[in-house]
């Protein structure tokens, strides 16, 4: 086998739909690359490659041709279009019917014949196969007419029938009918459509006992709403529906290739070369007009006329548009491949310009210099355009930054026009310039971008969203001259803001407020449902976050309802940096913190005067209970009792510990709901009952330390905290007398000690009577603390309305002591007139559990 055979089958076996560059192959057969590069010039010469880029030159096995190819649109808008127009043709056993809609213009009849010539490519249908066209907007006025030129007729069918005479269908047997301008077809030709459609049996005009075969394969095409012009019965027989678009709605690079194409024709027609300007492609590219392609058609078909009669010298090609330094060369032998890549003879400049920019970025050098590096090559082509050409593109930019850089980020661009004229032609030119094969090349320069400048990239990709092509990494050849001016500015802010809440435009409205008061991009704005969840939540919040690469001095998470410690948790979870976390979002709150965030002060001192916002926000910037070392004094009798214990200990020890009070049920729930993190800051809990977890914290029975084990466990704690042993003593000292038969005097205010200490003896005593046990002093004296503030709690909420906290019973020993209680109780209600709660019950009976 022959060396370039040999590359060849390499190709076309292991490397199919593959680009690869030349020293891949020469690898992969084994050859060197000089002889390689040869056989592949040869070979794409031949046409069996393809070759595309410059630096390095790609190379590809040339697809089979396909009628399809010469269709514009086909690899880009129109590719699904095609897609299913294949499925008609291949389709077995005659391929099916397809029904083609869209405006005039757009290209419906071009598209029947390659179809037509698809099916024929494929031997779907026989080579003498022919394209037969009826438009039956020709015989609008005449079914008759229509019906004989279609069905044919037989000799004497009519006055004037003198022989048999075949129709359009026996014409396009064995091939294709197209039946344009579908909807003027009256209801009765469309039901003679029927059985042709389903058997490929017709009758001529005249006939009426032997039918017609024909194996006809159809393509209908309308402008009209096919459900209001076309049967329902004939459409049910027409199952595949395409529609074409206007033409203003394709890309800009298919309808500039379409504008290319026409112009291809012109030159083939007076067989000479033609020059066009860049000014003059866009504007016929954004042709507007009733007739879509047809009407672009007409109008480049007069600008070639204007431009023949005025051209003298033949020796050089005609000139269309005026003459301002850049033109493209089109000939009427031009490939379509090439007239694809005609917009992209800006491409080499724009690549240059991209990896001009990447050196830079890389570099690290200033913005100023890459702005320097756009502007150098935007200046050439200002002259493309002129300002009536690029107005729609400039008012587009300066509406997607007022509405989104300014008004939601409060970041305002120049005003001047030479700013927004010059970003205009730079767009302009990157949409033309930069071939949809080869726009990978700038993912590089998107990501140090990026990477370099994070804030101001993703306010430029959200400004430019409503404005470039999707998926086009080339707009970053724009963001050095667009957003030079703000660059320092925004990427000044050292910190992430975010803003969380429930509705369509909370959140946004307060971001905009913010933003514009403080003149930057400080906080972005999540709008959320009501039933969002918080890992919903927290995955938008890191979904975020992984945009800036930024926010190394702290994040700020603003929000309006919810768990604090659950959002906080969950966003610390993924997060390395500073966090915090701050609910029931208001605007003053946001603007407060926007402020600091601005004058750059530090993380703690911004958390700590979050703070300040009142009784109803909560803050969180720590993960776990406290940032500090710190004791936790829960009592089930009240957080009354709690907060005399802390005054205690901050009054007799050294005040290096923070002394947190907590409701009984809101440490039981702490407890239950956190791990071992939460509390790596905690030292003991203090509490008044015998509580039990899995958690490796110490927990003391403020009523243990009445016997010297207990005593001196607490004493060991305190000390090992830090706390001198002279302190811990006092501090016992004042524990011990509080919890005594005089700490409990001390602690009534409204009520006479020695008339409750008798009641609630009595009702211990009918609590050991009942149950036939004998409780332990320290057991007693805690029953005696809890039930002696409990009456008087209760004697005084009496009046007020009662709060019901529901109670569940999971045990028919609890649903005993409920029952014995509220007898016991009943005496005391009666004298002091109030109801004893089955809260205030459950607590009794998680005291006494452990001893009945």
């Amino acid at each position: 086998m022959k060396a370039i055979d040999r590359i060849y089958q390499v190709l076309v076996t292991h490397h199919l739909g593959e680009k690869l560059t030349t020293e891949q192959i020469a690898a992969a057969v084994g050859l060197t690359r000089g002889v390689v590069s040869s056989y592949l010039s040869h070979l794409f010469r031949a046409g069996k490659i393809v070759k595309s880029g410059t630096r390095p030159i790609f190379w590809e096995v040339s697809a089979p041709a396909s009628a399809f190819d010469d269709f514009i649109g086909t690899q880009g808008s129109l590719h699904a279009v095609v897609d299913r127009c294949r499925e008609a043709i291949i389709y077995p056993p005659n391929g099916l019917p397809i029904l083609i809609t869209g405006p005039s213009g757009v290209g419906k009849s071009f598209l029947a014949k390659v179809i037509f010539n698809e099916a024929k490519r494929l031997g779907k249908i026989t080579p003498d196969g022919r394209f037969v066209v009826l438009n039956a907007a020709d015989y609008a006025n005449n079914p008759e007419l229509l019906s004989s030129v279609l069905f044919g007729y037989k000799k004497g069918a009519f006055t004037g029938a003198n022989t048999d005479s075949p129709g359009l269908l026996d014409q396009a047997d064995h091939g294709y009918l197209f039946l344009d301008e579908i909807h003027r077809l009256p209801p009765a030709s469309q039901e003679k459509l029927f059985s042709l459609l389903d058997s490929g049996d017709f009758y001529p005009l005249g006939e009426n006992k032997q039918p017609h075969h024909v194996t006809v394969r159809f393509v209908f095409a309308t402008t009209e709403d096919i459900d209001n012009v076309l049967l329902k019965t004939f459409l049910r027989r027409v199952p595949l529906q395409v529609t074409l678009p206007a033409f203003i709605n394709r890309t800009l690079n298919e309808r500039t290739t379409l504008v290319l194409n026409a112009f291809k024709h012109e030159a083939d027609r007076i067989k000479q070369s033609i020059q066009i300007t860049l000014p003059t492609l866009l504007s016929l590219a954004n042709t507007n007009a009733p007739g879509n392609v047809g009407a672009m058609e007409n109008q480049v078909k007069l600008l070639c006329a204007a431009a023949y009669a005025q051209h003298t010298d033949k020796t050089v090609p005609i000139l269309v548009g005026a003459d301002n330094g850049y033109q493209i060369t089109i000939s009427g032998t031009m490939p379509l491949q090439q007239l694809q890549l005609l917009p992209t003879q800006i491409a080499p400049t724009m690549a240059k310009l991209g990896q001009q920019l990447q050196t830079s970025l890389q570099s690290d050098d200033d913005i100023n210099e890459q702005n320097l590096l756009v502007r150098q090559t935007v200046r050439p082509l200002t002259n493309l355009t002129d300002a009536m050409l690029i107005t729609a593109v400039q008012q587009q930019l300066q509406g997607s930054a007022e509405a989104i850089l300014h008004h939601r980020y409060g970041v305002r661009l120049p005003a001047d026009a030479s700013f927004w004229h010059r970003n205009a032609v730079a767009l302009y030119c990157i949409q033309v310039g930069t071939n949809v094969s080869r726009q990978h090349e700038f993912a590089p320069l998107s990501d140090l971008v990026r990477t370099k400048y994070p804030r101001s990239a993703y306010l430029f990709e959200h400004m430019l969203a409503k404005v470039m092509q999707k998926d086009n990494p080339a707009i970053w050849l724009l963001f050095p001259l667009l957003m030079q001016p703000v660059v320092k500015k925004v990427e000044s802010v050292a910190y992430n803001g975010i803003l969380l809440a429930h509705g369509q435009s909370t959140a946004a409205s307060i971001q905009s407020v913010v933003n514009n008061l403080c003149g930057n991009y400080l906080f972005e704005a999540f709008d959320m449902p009501i039933d969002v969840s918080i890992h919903e939540i927290n995955q938008q919040v890191q979904n975020y976050l992984s945009t800036q690469r930024a926010g190394n001095a702290g994040t700020f998470v603003l929000f309006d309802m919810g768990s604090l410690n659950q959002m906080f948790s969950e966003i610390k979870k993924t997060q390395d940096q500073k966090l915090l976390v701050i609910n029931n979002l208001t605007t003053a709150m946001a603007l407060d913190v926007g402020l600091r965030m601005q004058r750059q002060d530090s993380f703690t001192t911004i958390a700590q005067a979050s703070h300040r916002y009142g009784d109803t926000m909560g803050t969180q910037y720590f993960e776990g209970l406290s940032d500090q070392r710190n004791i936790i004094v829960s009592c089930m009798s009240g957080v009354g009792l709690s907060e005399e214990i802390r005054r205690m200990m901050r009054n007799t020890l050294s005040g290096k510990e923070q002394i947190i009070t907590m409701d009984y049920k809101d440490l039981r729930a702490t407890l239950d709901n956190h791990d071992q993190r939460f509390f790596d800051k905690t030292q003991f809990v203090l509490t008044t009952t015998d509580i039990t977890t899995d958690l490796n914290i110490a927990i003391i029975n403020i009523y243990d330390i009445m016997e010297k084990t207990g005593y001196y466990q607490l004493v060991k704690l305190l000390t090992d905290a830090g706390e001198r042993q002279a302190d811990c003593q006092h501090f016992m000292d004042q524990l011990l007398k509080f919890f005594s038969i005089e700490g409990i005097r001390d602690r009534l205010q409204f009520l006479n000690p020695d008339v409750v200490i008798n009641e609630v003896e009595k009702i211990t005593s009918s609590y050991q009577a009942y149950y036939g046990i004998e409780l332990a002093g320290k057991v007693r004296l805690n029953l005696y603390m809890h039930l002696a503030l409990m009456i008087e709690r209760m004697l005084l909420a009496s009046h007020k309305p009662d709060k019901v906290t529901t109670i569940k019973i999971t045990s028919d020993q609890e649903h005993e002591f409920f029952s014995v209680s509220h007898t016991i109780f009943h005496g005391i209600e009666v004298k002091y007139n109030f109801k004893v709660a089955d809260y205030e019950i459950s607590l009794m009976y998680q005291l006494l559990a452990p001893y009945i």
